[in-house]
């Protein structure tokens, strides 16, 4: 007996898709039948054989072209997988795979570089559920009397011989799988006198003999089921906020949650979610190269395969708010203030406007009117920023944050310099120099406008035979100085 002492890696081997020869248990150029054989399934050829067969399904004369594509298309899927390699001109019967019994072969893909052979009166086991691959670079020669045995579990229609040589099954075999002709032009499928064949025998251009024989083309396998999981993820992470799914992933979900839906045959399912007023739909990721996520119509769409779970993860965004407001100095201004960019509108003294956005940079600039000055614009995020020089505001907003900007106006002043005399009406000049600067008479004033607040003067040249008596101001930080 020979050991192999070797785990078998998990190289999950994948059936190849039969197409056109599925129906078929046998695909020849040449029939050649000696004696009463049975087919279970689909019968063509060219050149007919000498007795005809019991034939169940139907005989085409000659094969359809696309049984001869669909065979080649087959082998080459099978032939480019990986495989263990478990030496050259092996007995089946004789390896034992990682110390388990001689003969059992879990799933997987085999290969020698020569023949492959079953002993005569000999088993072979195949065991678990998979896809089974035996690649011999010779010929494949199970002997009179073995069998190749699926136990539960398999599927025989997961089980393909793609010899490099000619095949011949030995005399009362039981042989099970899909059996390809060698790659060489003429190497033909020889079936002994009264061996089985559960599976195909697969000769497009090439020879099948057969002689009391009887061929049964396997059921298709049961497809595994797949699942399907909708995720949610939140930004910022942790919300509590509930998220509604319809489709074929139904549900509601807040951060973290799972929808998982299993059981399903492969095909093609969605889940769609409804966005909540205040949160944005930024990502749809899933992991299968062949789902996808479509943030426009907030909608995943999942392509499952056989066995496969595909996870696809909704990422959703809390909006905030930008907010100007506007204060005015003095208080209570009836003065309208108007706003351009990201919030615009038109503000009074204590008011503001307030705009829903996704975290991002945004940015509101006022219009100054006349006779007013922006003396300070103050945000409450200290990555957010004010410029008086250009009268803006720039937002920097972080998902579910409230950014708030003040611009205060200050109102520009007058100051009014008046002359009164004692007595009323006198016609004589007096000359002021400084900030109110000219030449008054009595009931006069010199008026200085649009004036920012602060400190400001204005002097009197007292006239010969006059003399200054007094100076009141209406305001009472403002003074006068008599000398």
């Amino acid at each position: 007996m020979v050991l192999l002492l070797m785990v078998i890696p998990a190289l999950s081997q994948t059936a190849p898709d039969l197409g056109s020869t599925s129906p078929f248990g046998i695909v020849s150029e040449t029939f050649t039948n000696t004696a009463g054989t049975t087919v279970d399934g689909d019968v063509c050829y060219t050149t007919p054989p000498a007795v005809n067969p019991t034939v169940t399904g139907t005989i085409f004369v000659p094969c359809p072209p696309e049984t001869g594509t669909d065979q080649n298309a087959a082998r080459a899927y099978l032939d480019v997988q990986a495989c263990t390699d478990i030496g050259a001109a092996v007995a089946l019967d004789q390896i034992s795979i990682g110390g388990g019994p001689a003969g059992e072969f879990p799933p997987g893909c085999y290969s020698s570089s020569g023949a492959m052979t079953i002993t005569a009166d000999t088993t072979v086991t195949l065991s678990g559920d998979g896809v089974f691959i035996f690649r011999p670079a010779g010929a494949l020669s199970p002997a009179a009397g073995s069998s190749v045995i699926a136990a539960d579990g398999v599927c025989t229609d997961n089980v393909f011989w793609t010899p490099g040589g000619g095949t011949t099954i030995g005399a009362n075999a039981a042989f099970v799988g899909t059996v390809f002709r060698g790659t060489a032009a003429g190497l033909s499928i020889t079936l002994g006198d009264s061996a089985t064949l559960e599976g195909r025998a697969l000769a497009f251009g090439s020879t099948v003999t057969t002689a009391n024989n009887t061929i049964t083309v396997p059921d298709a396998c049961a497809e595994e089921p797949g699942t399907i999981i909708v995720e949610k993820k939140t930004n910022p992470p942790g919300s509590l906020q509930s998220f509604a799914f319809t489709g074929d992933a139904a549900g509601n979900l807040i951060d973290d949650g799972q929808i998982i839906v299993d059981n399903l045959a492969p095909g093609n399912y969605s889940s769609t979610e409804t966005v909540p007023e205040g949160w944005k739909l930024t990502d749809i990721v899933c992991n299968d190269a062949d789902s996808t996520g479509d943030l426009t119509t907030a909608t995943a769409n999942f392509v499952l395969d056989a066995g496969e779970t595909v996870t696809c993860v909704f990422t959703n965004t809390q909006r905030g708010s930008i907010t100007v407001e506007k204060q005015t100095l003095p208080e209570g201004s009836l003065q309208a203030f108007d706003f351009t960019g990201d919030v615009a509108g038109s503000l009074t003294d204590g008011n503001s406007i307030t705009v829903l956005v996704d975290p991002g940079t945004y940015t509101s600039t006022e219009t100054l009117p006349a006779g007013w000055d922006l003396t300070s614009i103050v945000c409450d995020d200290s990555d957010s920023t004010g410029n008086t020089g250009t009268a803006t505001a720039t937002f920097n907003v972080a998902a579910d944050e409230a950014v708030r900007c003040v611009f205060t106006n200050t109102q520009r002043g007058t100051i009014v310099v008046e002359k009164q005399t004692l007595p009323d009406g006198s016609p004589d000049a007096f000359t002021f120099t400084g900030n109110a600067a000219g030449e008054i008479s009595d009931g006069q004033q010199i008026t200085v406008g649009n004036l920012v607040p602060g400190n400001y003067s204005s002097t009197e040249t007292v006239p010969a035979n006059w003399k200054l008596t007094g100076i009141s101001c209406n305001d009472g930080n403002s003074s006068g100085d008599v000398g």
